[in-house]
């Protein structure tokens, strides 16, 4: 499954199956482009199964593009 990003909501919120793929993300955006305002990672309870964090800073959407989750998960 894909990342899914809901631009339209403020806060921005960040949508994956997985909780680790979340964590791991928010270490990319921390680590490669400085984004430290966020949520942590917490189950979605309203379009679940999988989990959510939100952004509560400026986010260029390339910085999300940029984390590849195939290359998370193969590394594993």
């Amino acid at each position: 499954m894909a990342l899914r990003v809901n631009w339209d909501r403020t806060p921005v919120s960040v949508h994956h199956i997985r909780k680790d793929v979340l964590e791991a993300l928010i270490l990319h955006l921390r680590n490669s482009h400085g984004v430290r305002r966020r949520s942590i990672v917490m189950e979605d309870r309203e379009e679940g199964p999988g989990f959510l964090f939100f952004l509560y800073q400026a986010c260029d959407p390339r910085w999300i593009a940029s984390f590849n989750v195939a290359k998370f998960l193969e590394e594993e």
